[in-house]
């Protein structure tokens, strides 16, 4: 036996050699290496053979001695045996449940052995470690005091053993730190200790293991946070020379980080807690800064309602203020994102007591002055952590707004949506960005745009509105050469941020109109660069009602959209910022809610840069997308008829010609292109009154017909052109998109209950088709695999047919039923 246990520690440190020294090894032999060693861990024999790896290289030395490092040779196996245990430990609980005493003293023997290991080495054991704890019996929890262990005068051994005392000697968690103590490990090792456990019993799955060690570390609680841990963090400090001091400290942090978050720790003992006495010091301190941080949120949100938490932390992290200002002045952003990550979880955690009035002792509104320094902060980084917060507060003040909070909240408003003006400059290196940092700004933006717009419902809309035309007046009082491009978009961004609260204010709409009126006026006098065309294009889009209301305003911006679209289509600067697409969507809602006004012109526009082509198809299918829903709105017929007749000519010819082509497969785009148009005609074309007319759509069906089977013979092999079309191929060639196809026509048209007779029949022998069609796809694993996007698609068919066909009598109740068993699905 012996022999076999010393043959398996050969082979597992032969094939560690081969997974961790690749340069060396065959790749198939590495690949063959890691997964012989992934069963091998699930093996009752890894037990054994990792215990003796461990006893190999860990061999006892004395924990003075810890100056001795592991060889390098033996980092892998040791790190491997670790893990292994690790999560036998951990996952296969049965497995140790008698030997939990044994398994204990050896992980311990293991942690306190002299030799420096790898922290993840340690770290490994230490979770073996937890693991094997709640298995632990009264019998193996009995602890001899050794000589050495009192001739050393560890004061942690002295206060873990006081505090084990008073459980009478029943806390397997006060055996676990009385044993490492014992054997006088470093106080790193007790830190993570101490990390770990909490952690570990938060996340066992036998409840009745998790609830008693839970019960165990609620009533350890006092004793770490008043003495141990602040023990261990004197130790670690006053060890300056000893390398792993600073990281003994940050884990002591950590440790005390968790303890808040997943024990029941009293008021009582927070508030007294010498570590948290020094927060305020840690936080000064550059390498513990970042651990400071996470305790002082964590301590926030654990106690944010209670009092006498709140009473004696709120004036201790205010007091910070003065911290944040010195890190802005020396422009240490991560210091103020850390800062500003503090001061916002206190704005949220203390809401309730921001919504307080002044006096009585109660000066929470000074949090709310601290955040707006923080987004006062130049890094857009440090004022997008308080966003969430502001939103929270605006929600809060319209719902419980009373004269007297709002005259004292009323001035950081202002101050809120002067810095929110500020903040949504682009910079003007914008263009050159990656892709990702402009939309994180973009998205940045949008969310100061929504603050914006609800302070105007605390303010007053027309206060926001006319400091956006005093800032526009103020920019062009000043020469031309100092005029910021910048700054012209942002206040337009923010003219069109508000246009919500603008067409809900019902009050004093006079006082309204003037301002608005003054922008429209020289909004083209404004776009002399890409970017504020591009907003200028979006303004129109979203004050298109208004415009409506004040038609005198309505020909300025007609021209102003054309001249962006001419410019847009030779100017690579405004491709660059889509002044295209803007331009079109503002011809598209003009289309929508000024069809009386524009129509004709509109119509004109579109055939022109459609003939043109002055702008891509997907744009100019936006203002296709205005037409049809202006036009159909209007519920004149002879005038529907007549834009259907001159949109449907372009396209009609020019499928007509592809058709023609002798390489017509090869040009493939053109079909989409008119799929694209012919989409937002079925969709936006929606009249909802006809007296007795043919449906427009229908009879543009029976036109289109002939060009679709053409389509269709002569592209169904291609996914996305299918996907957009009224499939008819299934049987021939099977796609996913047929099925989604057969699914739609169900969702629209299966609850129509006035034609059930004649569409119930046709949607039978549908599906009949369908399922006759797709059961031989799983006859064979093979299929399956190459069509899983059938497959998911046939399933979705079934799940809306089933909730369909039970409001449709002409539908065999069992015929799905026969149709799926009648195919060999067992495979």
């Amino acid at each position: 036996m012996a022999s076999d246990g010393a043959q398996l520690q050969a082979t597992v440190l032969a094939a560690l050699c081969s997974l961790y020294q690749p340069h060396v090894a065959d790749p198939e032999q590495t690949r063959v290496a890691d997964a012989y060693l992934r069963g091998f861990q699930l093996t009752p024999a890894a037990f054994d053979v990792c215990a003796a790896l461990l006893d190999q290289s860990l061999a006892t030395r004395g924990a003075r001695q810890n100056s001795v490092s592991l060889n390098s040779d033996r980092v892998p196996a040791v790190f491997f045996s670790a893990q292994t245990l690790a999560n036998k430990l951990r996952r296969q609980p049965s497995a140790s449940t008698s030997d939990a005493g044994i398994w204990t003293q050896r992980l311990v023997t293991w942690l306190s052995c002299g030799v420096r290991v790898p922290k993840i080495v340690v770290t490994q054991l230490l979770l073996a470690l937890v693991s094997a704890l709640p298995r632990l019996q009264a019998q193996d929890l009995k602890v001899q005091e050794t000589h050495d262990a009192v001739a050393s005068g560890s004061q942690v051994y002295a206060l873990v053993r006081e505090s084990y005392t008073q459980c009478n000697g029943q806390s397997v968690v006060g055996y676990a730190l009385l044993q490492l103590a014992q054997k006088g490990v470093p106080s790193r090792v007790l830190a993570e200790l101490l990390l770990l456990l909490v952690e570990e019993v938060d996340t066992m799955t036998d409840k009745s293991a998790r609830q008693r060690m839970q019960d165990e570390v609620d009533a350890w609680a006092p004793a770490v946070l008043d003495k141990l841990l602040p023990q261990l963090m004197h130790e670690a400090s006053t060890g300056a020379a000893d390398a792993d001091a600073v990281e003994t400290q940050e884990t002591v942090l950590r440790a005390l980080t968790s303890w808040l978050s997943y024990v029941r720790v009293d008021a009582e003992v927070v508030v007294r807690s010498p570590l948290l006495h020094s927060l305020l010091g840690f936080l000064a301190r550059d390498e513990l800064f970042d651990a400071s941080v996470d305790l002082a949120v964590e301590l926030v949100r654990s106690y944010a309602h209670n009092h006498l938490v709140v009473q004696w932390l709120a004036p201790r992290l205010l007091s910070l203020r003065g911290a944040f200002a010195s890190a802005a002045e020396a422009e240490d952003v991560d210091a103020c994102l850390g800062l500003c990550r503090v001061f916002t979880e206190m704005g949220e955690a203390y809401l309730e007591l921001l919504m307080q009035q002044h006096g009585a002792g109660n000066d929470h509104a000074a949090l709310v002055d601290l955040l707006l320094d923080c987004m006062s902060y130049p890094d857009a980084e440090v004022a997008d952590v308080t966003i969430p917060f502001w939103f929270q507060l605006l929600k809060e003040l319209q719902r419980r707004v009373t004269p007297a909070l709002l005259a004292q909240y009323k001035p950081r408003l202002e101050r809120l949506a002067g810095l929110c003006m500020q903040k949504l400059q682009f910079r003007e290196d914008f263009p050159s960005l990656p892709a990702d940092k402009q939309q994180d700004f973009k998205g940045f933006r949008s969310e100061l745009g929504d603050i914006l717009r609800d302070c105007c419902q605390l303010l007053g809309v027309e206060a926001v509105l006319q400091h956006c035309v005093n800032g526009l007046n103020q920019i062009f009082q000043a020469p031309t050469e100092s005029r910021s491009w910048e700054a012209v978009e942002a206040h337009l961004y923010c003219f069109r941020s508000i246009a919500r609260e603008v067409e809900k204010s019902t009050a004093n709409m006079e006082a309204l109109d003037a301002p608005i009126s003054l922008i429209f006026q020289h909004l083209p006098r404004f776009a002399d660069h890409p970017a504020i065309c591009y907003t200028s294009c979006l303004i129109v889009s979203r004050y298109a009602e208004w415009l409506r209301a004040h038609p005198t305003s309505l020909q300025a911006q007609v021209g102003f959209l054309n001249t962006c679209v001419t410019t847009s289509a030779g100017d690579a600067r405004y491709k660059e910022w889509e002044v295209a697409r803007a331009a079109a969507a503002a011809i598209r809602a003009l289309a929508m809610d000024c069809w009386s006004m524009l129509g004709g012109d509109i119509v004109a526009f579109y055939l022109h840069i459609e003939e043109r082509e002055l702008m891509v198809v997907d744009d100019q299918v936006l203002i296709l997308e205005g037409i049809c829903a202006g036009v159909a709105k209007s519920g004149d017929m002879p005038r529907i008829l007549a834009v259907l007749d001159q949109v449907m000519k372009g396209i009609g010819q020019r499928l007509t010609a592809l058709f023609t082509l002798a390489a017509a497969k090869s040009h493939v785009q053109v079909a989409l292109n008119e799929l694209l148009r012919l989409m937002c005609i079925y969709e936006y074309l929606d009249i909802k009154k006809l007296q007795g007319e043919k449906h427009p759509l229908v009879m543009l069906t029976e036109q289109l017909w002939p060009l679709f089977n053409q389509m269709l013979a002569l592209y169904r092999g291609h996914d996305e052109l299918v996907e957009h079309n009224l499939l008819a191929f299934y049987q021939a060639e099977p796609k996913s998109s047929y099925l989604y196809t057969a699914s739609m026509v169900l969702k629209f048209f299966a609850h129509d209950q006035s034609k059930s007779a004649e569409l119930d029949p046709l949607f039978a022998r549908l599906l009949f088709t369908l399922v006759e069609t797709t059961i031989p796809i799983f006859a064979s694993v093979d299929d399956m695999q190459t069509r899983p996007d059938v497959v998911e698609e046939f399933f979705f068919l079934m799940e809306r047919a089933v909730r369909t066909r039970a409001s449709s009598a002409a539908y065999d109740e069992c015929f799905l039923v026969r149709s799926v068993s009648s195919g060999d699905v067992t495979q």
